[in-house]
């Protein structure tokens, strides 16, 4: 008697198992693959891209006319929108070759609006001389603002 008792367990361990893989393989597959997006400004002087696991979209819309409180403001603000999903691993680029200005490059920072604390915050900006860019990385869903300023110390 004891032994039919660990056959069934066993048996019930064994397909526990193949169920659970079965179940997982299902979900791996059904999943969404991860898609490149791109866009570019209609003055090129802004590009987004990122990745994201839905079939959204990024565009972006330059808003000119609009006050707000970044320091030395360079650039244009833009709206950037993502029609669905998240954009992972993204990366907000400016071109300042066609930015005029007396500031240094080393002292420009890229500026998101914070829209819990309506407030503009700097995020981490690198520069490449080479390619004349600044370049913030960002993950977003939704729409952001986003601004060249003076990189407050």
């Amino acid at each position: 008697m004891g032994t039919s008792a660990r056959k069934k367990d066993s048996s019930l361990s064994i397909a526990i198992v193949v169920a659970i893989v079965l179940i997982a393989s299902a979900l791996l597959i059904v999943r969404p693959s991860p898609e490149q997006v791109v866009a570019v400004s209609t003055d090129s002087l802004l590009r987004v891209q990122g990745v994201t696991r839905s079939s959204g979209t990024v565009v972006i819309e330059r808003l000119d006319g609009v006050s707000t409180s970044i320091p030395d403001l360079m650039s244009p603000v833009y709206e950037a929108t993502l029609s669905e999903g998240t954009l992972e691993e993204a990366q907000l680029t400016f071109s300042f070759s066609d930015l005029g200005g007396e500031l240094e490059i080393q002292e420009v920072a890229v500026y998101l609006f914070n829209r819990e604390k309506l407030t503009w915050e700097s995020v981490p900006t690198f520069f490449s001389l080479e390619n004349q860019t600044v370049t913030a990385d960002i993950e977003f869903s939704g729409s952001i603002l986003v601004g060249l300023g003076r990189r407050v110390l």
